[in-house]
């Protein structure tokens, strides 16, 4: 009994002691790539940048109409903007035809815009007769 226990002891000990990690083989630790180090002091390379779109494209024309909605979010919340070719589709709806108006506007304004259609509907107050 004694002799049981001391053997599974050795055999605790031994494997506390070589730990649960394996060591790694010389050609595993050739094969595979290991992360850029950078020395203190040295700058760490800029993020990439997302490539702005092609000015004109139905891409940059959306994007300003869009920069330009997002102003007063809470006008423009429920107004989608569509461009194909230049042709700028206002969809949605908008709390008042201010907001109707405006981003109307915006749509006009952007660069490349040929031509808009308007069909926002307008939901204002509930009036009963």
């Amino acid at each position: 009994m004694r002799v049981w226990l001391l053997v599974s002891l050795a055999v605790v000990v031994s494997m506390l002691g070589e730990g649960c990690a394996t060591k790694p083989d010389d050609t595993q630790a050739k094969t595979e790539p290991q992360p850029a180090m950078r020395a203190l002091g040295q700058p760490v390379a800029p993020p990439s940048q997302p490539a702005e779109p092609q000015e004109g494209s139905n891409e940059s024309i959306g994007l300003q109409i869009r920069r330009s909605l997002d102003l007063d979010p809470a006008a423009s919340a429920g107004i989608v903007v569509e461009v194909d070719a230049g042709k700028v589709t206002l969809r949605g709806s908008a709390p008042n035809f201010a907001a109707s108006s405006r981003a109307e506007a915006a749509a006009h304004s952007a660069t490349g815009v040929k031509s808009v259609v308007n069909q926002i509907i307008v939901k204002g107050p509930t009036v009963i007769p």
